[in-house]
């Protein structure tokens, strides 16, 4: 009996969180949590998720080599993001 409210429960808080607009804010800070699985541990050091608008990911970087490499593999890592995040994000903007 416990599983079915538990599920009935996710399922309220789920809908609720859909309708109050607020879903795209927890997408967003999971995409922001899950940086360091599309660029590595390396890499996520040194990057870090500063914005998501119109679709477009802004990420601060600590150097120029770093955008460069991080632009190299631009188009895998969108569609890592992709695969998970679906079309929030369909470009990435890498800023020094």
């Amino acid at each position: 009996m416990g599983d079915s409210h538990e599920t009935n429960l996710k399922e309220l808080i789920g809908r609720f969180v859909s309708q109050s607009g607020k879903q795209h804010l927890m997408d967003k800070q999971l995409l922001f949590d899950r940086w360091p699985e599309y660029v590595g541990g390396i890499c996520a050091q040194f990057s870090k998720c500063e914005d998501l608008r119109n679709g477009i990911l802004f990420v601060r970087v600590s150097n120029a080599a770093l955008r460069f490499e991080l632009f190299g593999h631009k188009s895998q890592i969108l569609k890592k993001i992709q695969q998970d995040f679906g079309p929030m994000v369909r470009d990435l903007s890498f800023r020094v």
